[in-house]
């Protein structure tokens, strides 16, 4: 029999899930202890358009991820100011913070900084950068460190 999982159950499921089970296993041992529900029709039309929902939603994400990838893509690199000492060498060294500000600063996106991998940069110069937006989906781009010639 067709039963939907209401609570993980070790060596069957997890929440959520559709199993076949014996009547008994379902009788004796599931519908007591309130881990499933009988999956009738309704319930498996339920659970069609819930996945189908969550699916829709994956699919929005993901486009929405490559959309800001194709813009990273597109704007190409970003600048960052830096004070510079002797031999070109900048103070400190560029976070992904100041990256991901200087991001926000020009697209009006905010970026998760965890995301973002960026080599360490502690010299003037043009580096390669990237940004997760989503398990499938990754933007990369340049990060151009300039003299900040403000006083």
């Amino acid at each position: 029999m067709q039963v939907i999982l209401v609570a993980d159950v070790p060596g069957l499921g997890s929440e959520g899930t559709l199993k076949n089970v014996p009547v008994g296993y379902w009788r004796n041992y599931l519908k007591p202890q309130g881990l499933a529900a009988f999956a009738d029709s309704n319930i498996l039309d339920q659970i069609r358009k819930q996945r189908e929902e969550e699916e829709r939603v994956r699919m929005e994400e993901k486009a929405k991820a490559q959309a800001m990838a194709t813009a990273l893509a597109t704007i190409g690199k970003f600048v960052i100011k830096k004070k510079v000492g002797e031999k070109e060498a900048i103070f400190g060294s560029v976070t992904t913070s100041e990256l991901v500000e200087a991001i926000r600063m020009q697209t009006g996106r905010e970026l998760d900084k965890k995301a973002v991998t960026l080599p360490e940069i502690k010299t003037l110069g043009t580096f390669d950068a990237s940004v997760k937006l989503h398990p499938e989906v990754t933007g990369f781009f340049k990060v151009v460190v300039q003299k900040d010639t403000s006083a």
